[in-house]
């Protein structure tokens, strides 16, 4: 019952936006196009970035790609530490420690050695590369930037409105 209803308010403002951008494109109010049109995108959007079955797609140590089910496309699987490897390495931040070594677990001071010799460097840093189709990398990049247009465009709103 309460997805149901969850559901049914989702697509009553999916409505809404669609039917604000309408009004907008008649009336010619530019701004507000893109305010309607930017919600109407980034609902669906993150709807799938969020929801949509797929896999975790972090390569393995063993070279190949992780094969685990996960729900959306924004992080990995949990029980293998890609949550946070999937999410980062999205935004070029690909050399993250190894979380299978024990001083990768162990914090950054586990990493420098004792009596004052230099730190031990890339031993514990892995490359960390995602294998996905395109349609999950179009639904992350189509969220992200649906949603900063949104926001941006609320910000010019509010701002207009205030003044």
């Amino acid at each position: 019952m309460l997805k149901r209803d969850a559901a049914f308010i989702v697509l009553g403002i999916e409505a809404l936006a669609i039917v604000g951008v309408v009004y907008f494109l008649v009336t010619l109010d530019w701004m507000s196009v893109i305010w309607s049109l930017s919600i109407a995108i980034a609902i669906p959007s993150w709807l799938l970035a969020v929801k949509a079955p797929t896999y975790c797609g972090v390569t393995t140590q063993a070279g190949g790609k992780c094969t685990r089910p996960v729900n959306g496309v924004i992080f990995g699987c949990g029980t293998s530490e890609h949550t946070w490897a999937k999410f980062f390495s999205r935004f070029g931040w690909r050399r993250q420690p190894d979380p299978n070594r024990a001083s990768a677990k162990a914090g950054p001071a586990a990493q420098m050695p004792r009596f004052g010799g230099a730190p031990t460097g890339d031993a514990g840093v892995v490359t960390v590369r995602i294998a996905e189709e395109a349609k999950s990398k179009v639904a992350f990049w189509m969220a992200l930037t649906a949603t900063l247009c949104a926001l941006i465009s609320a910000t010019v709103d509010v701002t207009s409105a205030i003044n």
